[in-house]
């Protein structure tokens, strides 16, 4: 449709023009950005903060109905024995497991975040203290009826105390979905009186203006508006165009622009929240490997969460933590995350390899495994202090490669892997020293009251034979008065390890004091302890008394239960006295406990 001819006037009719659209267009596109806006707020922002504070107040409320049924089914199991009480307990740890994992996403709110932790630690304190121990059967001896009922108190004090936490995070939560459902609100009332302003100030000066445009541009008016008319009608092939008016094809063309500004801002959004939760996750993965680790000082159970976590963080074939050697001068593989157990893989130098020069210059490598079929290996150093223990090393599948955002979590979880194998080997290596004797690596009179004390009780609960021998190496002064004492301390170090031989693997043998040796003999009877004691004291003999030899000997004394003692230290000094009675009989012997006296059943030369 052609536009009418222009007037004598087009400078004065276009601006007339524009005098009459300006208000008009300028009304609807603040009042489409107000909408819009609003719109967009609610959608994007205002109602997935609500919807997260109302989870958050239905998380809550899940898991205390998942704490109350756990601990209404441990109450019963204590107080009945039964354990199908136990039914309701279990279901309740998994709804509390779901719930504190929706939980979560209110945690980030750091009006919240207090009051979350909060819950969390006084929830994995009662289930620490008491609900743990108490679904184990181990938190009170059967009959005690006062040990059970100060139990049942300790664990409704720790309840009461989550209880106090739980309620003070409901109160918040809710405060914060009221102030968050009160600022929308007011946004609301806002941008809708605003909207209104906008509208009647539009329409005010659209009367104005059509006033004019009546008397002096009716005809191209008319026509724009025919022409708008079609396209809203859906006629595309009516196409308002040159020779209309310059400020319609500006508004066309912002409008698109604005369409493409939207786009790409939306894109922008969108990758910016891909990458927001891609380094959520990888922090939650750092978080999770230290709450696994950080309370354990087990080596093994650190090393499977280590290999675990990095695991997790990039799709690798396999993950292995190696340690240094003893020596330093070396690096071994302990653990392997393909075989799920310590790798068999030998020692390698320092320096030498992915592994080794991880370990010798202490920063991040990267190359060829040197195995085939394995792809491109990453070792990243395990450091405490300024000294490396050991190295984290991920192979990942052929033509694999890791980003600079999984190195920097991987050397992140580095730096807490590192610290806690170092502690769990300090604990490994005090606990084994503070149970076994330093020079002949036999366990200590210490480990020896333990394990007596256990076996007895059990001997005694369940009707199982024990034995013991007292064996005391004979002539033994004379070795470090002729030989000296580090001769003395060779021949204590080679009859430990002769001993350890023979014995099965069910027996102990144990550092009683001086030259004394204790040998455990479990599930045996005197008969069977005899046996044993005599094949002792013939391998004593024959490699200590022969020609050219220390001439040291071994008398050996053997009690069992219940036969010769009814207690741990019974036993003992039963075992002693007969002990006493093959020496006072010629040394060189085995005396089984009996009676007034024990009787010397076996003699050597």
């Amino acid at each position: 449709m052609p536009w009418p001819a222009r007037s004598a006037t087009p400078v004065g009719l276009a601006a007339a023009v524009d005098r009459g659209m300006r208000a008009v267009i300028a009304g609807a596109l603040v009042i489409s950005v107000l909408l819009v806006s609003l719109l967009a707020w609610i959608t994007l922002a205002s109602q997935p903060q609500i919807a997260r504070y109302e989870g958050g107040l239905l998380a809550l409320q899940d898991g205390h109905a998942a704490m109350l049924d756990q601990e209404t089914g441990l109450r019963a199991f204590l107080s009945t024995g039964d354990l199908t009480y136990l039914a309701p307990y279990n279901s309740g740890r998994g709804d509390l497991a779901r719930a504190d994992a929706r939980l979560l996403d209110v945690a980030s709110d750091p009006r919240l975040t207090r009051q979350v932790v909060a819950v969390r630690i006084s929830q994995q304190q009662w289930t620490d203290e008491w609900a743990t121990p108490a679904a184990s059967g181990s938190a009170s001896r059967p009959g005690d009826v006062n040990a059970q009922n100060a139990y049942l108190r300790t664990g409704k004090v720790l309840f009461d105390r989550y209880r106090v936490t739980q309620q003070d995070a409901v109160t918040d939560t809710r405060s914060v979905l009221m102030q968050t459902r009160r600022a929308q609100d007011v946004v609301l009332f806002a941008v809708l009186a605003a909207v209104v302003l906008v509208a009647v100030a539009t329409v005010a000066v659209s009367i104005r203006r059509r006033n004019a445009l009546r008397r002096d541009v009716v005809t191209p008016v008319d026509a724009v508006l025919r022409g708008l008319h079609a396209v809203s009608e859906g006629d595309l092939d009516h196409h308002v165009s040159s020779p209309g008016p310059l400020e319609l094809v500006e508004v066309i063309d912002g409008l698109n622009a604005m369409t493409a500004a939207l786009s790409l801002a939306r894109t922008a959004a969108d990758d910016r929240d891909a990458l927001i939760e891609a380094q959520n996750q990888r922090l939650q993965g750092i978080l999770s490997m230290v709450r696994e680790i950080g309370g354990s000082l087990n080596l093994r159970y650190v090393l499977i969460a280590i290999t675990d976590a990095a695991t997790a963080i990039a799709s690798v074939e396999r993950v292995a933590v190696w340690l240094v050697t003893d020596d330093g001068l070396g690096i071994q593989a302990r653990w392997d995350s393909a075989v799920g157990g310590p790798a068999d893989a030998a020692t390698v130098d320092l320096g030498v390899g992915v592994v080794g020069r991880a370990a010798k210059y202490g920063r991040a490598a990267h190359g060829a495994t040197g195995d085939a079929g394995d792809g491109p290996s990453t070792a990243v150093p395990l450091v405490v202090g300024a000294r490396i223990i050991g190295v984290l090393e991920l192979v990942l599948a052929p033509g694999g490669v890791l980003g600079d955002e999984q190195i920097e979590v991987i050397e992140t979880q580095s730096i807490h892997a590192a610290t806690a194998i170092e502690a769990a080997r300090l604990h490994e290596g005090a606990e084994h020293a503070s149970e076994h004797d330093a020079l002949t690596r036999l366990a200590n009179r210490r480990r020896l009251t333990t394990d007596l004390a256990q076996e007895v009780e059990r001997s005694l609960r369940y009707g199982r034979p024990l034995a013991f021998l007292m064996l005391d190496l004979d002539h033994f002064k004379a070795v470090n008065d002729t030989y000296g004492h580090a001769r003395g301390d060779d021949v204590l170090q080679d009859v430990a390890a002769l001993i350890t031989d023979l014995l099965r693997s069910t027996d102990t043998a144990y550092r009683y004091g001086g030259e004394e040796i204790a040998v455990l003999v479990r599930e045996s009877d005197a008969a069977c302890a005899q046996v044993l004691a005599e094949r002792l004291r013939s391998q004593i003999e024959a490699t200590f008394a022969g020609k050219g030899e220390t001439g040291v000997t071994a008398s050996i004394g053997v009690a069992a239960m219940p036969t010769h003692a009814a207690s741990a230290q019974g036993l003992i000094e039963a075992a002693d006295t007969a002990m006493y009675a093959a020496k006072a009989q010629g040394r060189n012997r085995v005396a089984v406990a009996g009676g007034a006296a024990p009787a010397v059943v076996t003699a050597g030369r």
